[in-house]
């Protein structure tokens, strides 16, 4: 199996799993509530603003593999939209469905020679770095989406 079969694999397994953390988003994210995706514990990101910067980055680089520039800055980030309604709240979570599987199919067509070029910039290092970086920091913030679910569930406020 090629690099990029690989990294598009495991941008599978993040959303469906099975992967080696034996969790995966849709898994957790799934029955978030609009309620829920929206309290902010201790001050720290909410559920819908994490979903907005998960689908943020990978949509970043999804547009990168396909030719286009980097139009992303870490200060939009988290510019979430307010969302009020279930009714708009499912379309946030499918939204970062499709972008991780546009994503990953991009990757797993993606040329294996060019894993180790220059992504966009000499200062981000190769594809390839970028690539693995983007599975590790989807998984950072996916942990802390579940982290906050528990909490929620908890009661703990």
């Amino acid at each position: 199996m090629t690099t990029s079969h690989l990294l598009s694999k495991h941008l599978q397994q993040f959303i469906a799993g099975p992967n080696l953390t034996g969790s995966h988003l849709s898994q957790h994210l799934d029955d978030v509530s609009i309620k829920e995706a929206n309290i902010s514990l201790y001050g720290v990101n909410s559920i819908a603003q994490l979903v907005f910067h998960i689908n943020y980055y990978i949509s970043a680089v999804g547009d990168v593999l396909e030719g286009k520039p980097l139009l992303a800055k870490d200060s939009l980030s988290f510019d979430a939209p307010i969302i009020t309604t279930e009714a708009a709240w499912q379309p946030q979570k499918e939204k970062l469905y499709t972008a991780i599987h546009r994503c990953a199919q991009l990757v797993k067509s993606f040329p294996q020679e060019k894993l180790k070029e220059e992504f966009v910039l000499k200062k981000y290092g190769s594809y390839e770095h970028n690539l693995l970086g983007l599975l590790e920091h989807s998984h950072y913030h996916f942990g802390q989406i579940v982290i906050i679910k528990k909490m929620l569930r908890a009661g703990l406020r």
